[in-house]
């Protein structure tokens, strides 16, 4: 446990198998309420440890607000064993309504895969980890609106857009204290995974370039993020995060550059990642998907900006360069 400001606290949540390997859990101590920001994965080990933080800070269930800044399993799994036991829910329309319509979230996510070519690599939904440790049934929750403030004692809570890495991911901004919850927005050492969700998105790098300059021009002191060690300087992180994504770009342009047409696998294949395997088709299933997904979010975010196009043959995508 660590009290991070005034009635604020961090604890651990473990992400299991997972590179991430735990999730930051804010617990915001309030005298008539309180509010817990996200919740980890839907596993045993994750309901008994949140159930051990509900009696280590004396949280009413029926006192208590979830806050799910995205809908990544990691941040939801749990949502729905929580408001069963009267915990009130909140996450964004957008999320909130994918969330709630599984099957076909997933069938996009399988006809993504499909489009980017990872036929070649015998994709399978049951190995993604947001499938595996899906929260359980539909969640009864209330929307998020941008620009709403939610109250715990001193503390006034406004929400923020930050969409971008989920199509509906929100923040949690107090001005007077200057701090924001900003989920995966933004983080220290690792790049928040910025994916194709599909054409009727949009460009999703676009919007989180956006956001970030969004919460650039914020006065923040304190920054609480999901993953890993807390951000101490959001501009100096958020300078790092676009410079990354810059470079990305042009490895994306070099790769197109290699021949005439490219599916998303094979632009994939030609950047960098920092994953413990010698190529491409070592990567574990998950990292595959996810690489993918981001080499796509940056061709999209090309093709946007009038830089390259793409053409569909036999199911799968092509892109290539126009400049």
């Amino acid at each position: 446990m660590q009290e991070v400001y005034k009635n604020i606290f961090m604890e651990a949540l473990p992400l299991p198998n997972n590179p991430l390997k735990n999730l930051n859990l804010f617990i915001i101590k309030g005298e008539s309420r309180s509010m817990i920001v996200d919740c980890g994965f839907n596993l045993e080990e994750t309901k008994q440890r949140m159930l051990d933080v509900f009696e280590k800070y004396a949280l009413d269930f029926d006192k208590t607000i979830l806050y799910l800044t995205h809908l990544h399993s990691d941040h939801v799994g749990l949502a729905t064993f929580l408001r069963e036991r009267g915990v009130e829910v909140y996450i964004s329309q957008v999320d909130g309504k994918i969330l709630n319509n599984p099957d076909a979230t997933w069938a996009a996510t399988y006809t993504n895969a499909m489009l980017q070519g990872l036929s070649e690599d015998n994709f399978k939904i049951e190995e993604h980890p947001g499938y595996q440790y899906a929260i359980e049934g539909k969640l009864d929750f209330r929307e998020a609106i941008v620009g709403e403030r939610l109250s715990i004692d001193d503390y006034e809570f406004e929400i923020l857009d930050l969409a971008g890495h989920t199509p509906g991911m929100t923040g949690l901004y107090e001005r007077k204290h200057k701090l924001l919850f900003c989920g995966d927005h933004i983080l220290q050492r690792i790049t928040p995974n910025i994916t194709f969700w599909g054409f009727q998105y949009g460009d999703s790098l676009g919007t989180y370039l956006k956001n970030l300059d969004k919460v650039y021009d914020l006065d923040v002191k304190h920054l609480f993020s999901s993953h890993r060690e807390l951000v101490k300087d959001h501009r100096e992180r958020i300078d790092e995060l676009k410079d990354h994504h810059e470079k990305r770009l042009e490895e994306v342009k070099k790769a197109l550059a290699l021949k005439k047409y490219s599916s998303v696998r094979d632009v994939t294949k030609q950047m960098h990642w920092d994953i413990k395997s010698r190529n491409f088709d070592e990567f574990p299933q998950s990292q595959k998907s996810f690489a993918t997904g981001e080499a796509h979010a940056h061709l999209e975010y090309l093709r946007h900006r009038g830089q390259a196009d793409y053409i569909q043959k036999d199911e799968k995508l092509y892109y290539f360069l126009l400049v």
